[in-house]
């Protein structure tokens, strides 16, 4: 019954975007909600610059989105009505691709998943590791091959 749950929680989300300040334009985009790592991949290969951004709330609430969209605090504060400062308890960063073989500088469009956890130490990775798809994901962290998963906190 617990896997059953998770699926109905797991769905494509409509997400927005405003900045609290007068004049501010609203923004509505595609995201996902509770996402599992299948649907983080997938949604990451689909994204214009190839990273994703996310939100994880002290209760283990993950929104993510196309890091092209809204930054973190716009987010927050549309979802929520709740301005973003660092006691709203709640871990944001980033995910995307690294490839150590890759030659060059730029966009990195396939390899292992790196997960960064931009809050200070304290709160992002205690509040990230309440998510199940990004704890999942940080056991993976000593791996090997294509299942290793690298982890910045910081």
């Amino acid at each position: 019954m617990k896997s059953f749950r998770r699926y109905i929680t797991e769905k494509p989300a409509k997400l927005s975007a405003t900045l609290p300040y007068k004049g501010s334009k609203w923004e509505d985009f595609r995201g996902l909600e509770n996402p599992t790592e299948r649907e983080i991949i997938t949604f990451l290969k689909k994204s214009k610059s190839y990273e994703l951004r996310f939100v994880v709330s002290k209760e283990g609430l993950m929104w993510v989105w196309d890091s092209n969209h809204g930054l973190h605090e716009a987010v927050i504060y549309a979802m929520t009505g709740k301005r973003y400062d660092v006691h709203n308890l709640w871990a944001k960063g980033l995910i995307g691709f690294l490839d150590l073989d890759h030659d060059g500088v730029g966009t990195m469009k396939k390899g292992n998943l790196k997960v960064w956890i931009m809050n200070e130490r304290a709160v992002g990775p205690d509040f990230a590791l309440k998510n199940k798809t990004l704890k999942a994901l940080a056991k993976r962290i000593n791996s090997a091959g294509k299942d290793k998963v690298y982890w910045s906190e910081g």
